[in-house]
């Protein structure tokens, strides 16, 4: 069945949701595990994390924007059965702790006073948001594999690929933004030397990490895909053959496995160093993310129900005569 309920705000509260679960829980394992008392590490994350916060709020907008009642959206949060509400939840309580941590980091002096009030509780809240954050990623697959009727969501691949590709495209998102404001870079000073060692140091690990994590992108989508085309289930065999050589394999082979993470490895591996492996590929790997939510979502196909083709056939078409030629109000018999 070809009934498309779900728009472009979805694949993009998907993206934006894992992008910044991904960034809190990244931000939270490199200050309170790796790096535990350098201030000058969470000092040089704050900047990523405002992105992430951003990112979720942004999502968190999308969200309403497609549930079509806009005004009742506090049911997202309400209904305790529902896996879009434990999302719901989930991206408030990383929004809520993630900007009580960053506000301790504003450096302005007319602001000093009330930053100084969270200075205390930033290990707890950057850990509560990084847990949250964890949990978020996690989500926006199991999100879509709970629909079993739709073949290609139903399987438990998608919850894995959804979080190497979250964690993924958080590695670009951190190293594309680390250091900036509120941390000071003045090699005058001591503190813009250790933020500059800081944020090397980071993007150094990262890079490291986002090399193994494109890799296992790439095996997860390819065992998932070629394994769809290959199974029984017409509907997700049908979905499977549109993304390896149907109308949807240029996004597939050229986006999202050549420019999404073939290239971003190619320039992690060999051109480490350059402004293509610290700027290009990371946008590139951001793109490759991005593109995979959206083909995803689109890939909505399902077995229609008993008698459900029957009923659409019968259905009077819009532009049938006596549709077109009754007036509303109008009773002529």
């Amino acid at each position: 069945m070809r009934h498309h309920f779900w728009k472009w705000p979805i694949p993009v509260y998907l993206f934006l949701g894992g992008l910044g679960g991904g960034i809190f829980c990244l931000s939270a394992v490199l200050s309170l595990i790796l790096f535990p008392g350098i201030e000058a590490v969470p000092t040089a994350l704050a900047w990523p994390c405002f992105i992430g916060i951003c990112c979720l709020g942004f999502g968190c907008l999308m969200l309403v924007a497609d549930l079509g009642q806009p005004m009742v959206f506090y049911r997202a949060f309400v209904k305790s059965t529902s896996v879009l509400a434990w999302g719901a939840r989930l991206l408030t309580v990383c929004m809520i702790f993630g900007l009580l941590w960053f506000v301790s980091y504003v450096p302005w002096d007319w602001f000093r006073p009330v930053a100084d009030l969270f200075v205390f509780f930033r290990g707890l809240n950057l850990a509560i948001a990084g847990i949250a954050g964890t949990c978020i990623m996690l989500y926006t697959g199991i999100f879509l594999s709970t629909l079993k009727s739709h073949a290609f969501w139903a399987t438990p691949a998608l919850p894995v690929l959804f979080t190497i590709s979250a964690l993924s495209t958080a590695c670009a998102a951190i190293a594309l933004s680390i250091g900036w404001w509120p941390a000071t870079t003045s090699i005058f000073t001591e503190s813009g030397v250790m933020n500059i060692l800081a944020s090397q140091e980071c993007k150094h690990i990262l890079h490291t990490v986002d090399v193994v994590l494109v890799v296992c992108e790439i095996v997860v989508l390819l065992v998932m895909v070629l394994s769809f085309l290959g199974a029984g289930n017409k509907t997700a065999n049908k979905v499977a053959h549109k993304w390896v050589h149907g109308s949807y394999a240029l996004a597939f082979w050229g986006g999202m496995i050549a420019v999404g993470l073939v290239l971003p490895e190619l320039m992690y591996i060999f051109l480490d160093g350059t402004i293509a492996s610290s700027v290009i590929a990371p946008v590139f790997v951001l793109f490759g993310g991005c593109l995979l939510r959206f083909m995803v979502v689109n890939s909505d196909e399902r077995a229609p129900l008993p008698g459900e083709n029957e009923y659409f056939n019968k259905v009077a078409k819009r532009d049938a005569e006596f549709v077109t030629k009754w007036t509303y109000g109008e009773n002529i018999y």
